[in-house]
């Protein structure tokens, strides 16, 4: 069996399925295999080549590891880079979205775009277009709900929220190193981390 390994530039983002409050252990059972099978696609195997120079047999199986976590039912989620992934400048980009990080990733909305210095003043606050959001089903997996215009169209962090946000980015960068892409959620007025990675692809002008 072929292990994962992890270079610094290449996150495997998007690339496992994920499960979403799972609330039974048979449902538990289903979601490990679930993602286990998509340790076995041929789109990882390809990015295996591309990024790592990785080969595996035909029918080879892929280990991965899989994490069981806590759901959280969120208020507000996004993801955060410690350093604009598309400029290279030295500078907070978060992308933040009502309810759970789903409705950014599977394209439902567009988040509402901030950028901040490392000071944790905000230069660019732009609210986007979120007319539904994500959240936690009664009894498991997720329900779709459509928002009012009033939250569709207003941003969904305060300035308090964004202060947060940076002093989470300097932990992370002090215990996990610098340019690191953060996902993270608001719940009840808490913060919390989680996960973080490289960012994929950060390249660097000469200076």
């Amino acid at each position: 069996m072929s292990r994962l390994s992890r270079q610094p530039e290449s996150s495997y983002a998007g690339l496992f399925h994920s499960c979403l409050n799972v609330t039974t252990a048979e449902g538990i059972e289903r979601a490990i295999r679930y993602i286990w099978e998509s340790a076995q696609s041929n789109r990882l195997r390809s990015y295996m080549r591309r990024a790592e120079g990785a080969t595996t047999e035909d029918g080879e199986a892929i280990q991965v590891a899989l994490i069981v976590q806590r759901m959280i039912a969120s208020d507000v989620s996004g993801i955060m880079f410690t350093r604009n992934p598309v400029t290279n400048a030295d500078e907070r980009v978060i992308e933040a979205t009502w309810g759970l990080g789903e409705a950014v990733a599977s394209g439902y909305v567009t988040p509402d775009y901030f950028r901040m210095n490392r000071n944790g003043e905000i230069t660019e606050a732009t609210a986007s277009m979120k007319e539904v959001a994500i959240q936690v089903g009664q009894c498991e997996g997720t329900i779709q709900l459509k928002l009012a215009d009033n939250a569709a169209h207003s941003l969904c962090l305060t300035v308090k929220q964004c202060n947060e946000l940076n002093r989470l980015a300097v932990k992370c960068e002090h215990t996990f190193g610098p340019d690191i892409d953060i996902e993270w959620t608001f719940a009840d007025d808490e913060l919390w981390l989680l996960q973080c990675r490289h960012i994929t692809g950060l390249k660097f002008s000469p200076g």
